[in-house]
């Protein structure tokens, strides 16, 4: 879930929630903290819920029932997610690119396609590759 994709309400909400950490807001508290009605409270607290930011238990505040509203620990990822994400950084080599002539090069930050300074016409560039494509023939 983004931040970005949260309404305005949604995200003053979160970050209130946020703010108070792992000790957490009593539902209660938090709409009136905002300045909203319990109603349009119960609805943001849902939505936060339905999109995995927060954990809401019940819980009684000066003697009212409500909620205890944190935010949701970090997903840790699962083992085989772990096991794809490490095959795949043990297949990929980033070796041949960490010598590309871009890296050093002087005019990188004026350099495009069709100006003064161009990787198409680069010689830099362009004798980087020959070695490239013949070390793999090689």
């Amino acid at each position: 879930m983004l931040y970005n994709e949260l309404s305005d309400l949604e995200r003053r909400a979160y970050e209130l929630i946020l703010k108070h950490g792992k000790k957490g807001i009593y539902q209660n508290d938090l709409w009136k903290v905002m300045g909203i009605n319990s109603r349009e409270a119960s609805r943001v607290v849902g939505k936060l819920l339905k999109k995995g930011l927060i954990v809401r238990k019940p819980a009684v505040n000066r003697g009212r029932k409500t909620y205890l509203i944190t935010p949701a620990p970090p997903k840790k990822p699962t083992r085989a997610r772990r096991r794809i994400e490490l095959t795949f950084l043990t297949k990929v080599d980033i070796r041949p690119f960490l010598d590309i002539p871009c890296v050093r090069c002087p005019f990188i930050d004026k350099c495009y396609v069709g100006g003064f300074y161009d990787p198409i016409k680069c010689p830099w560039l362009e004798k980087w590759l020959y070695t490239q494509l013949y070390r793999k023939k090689g």
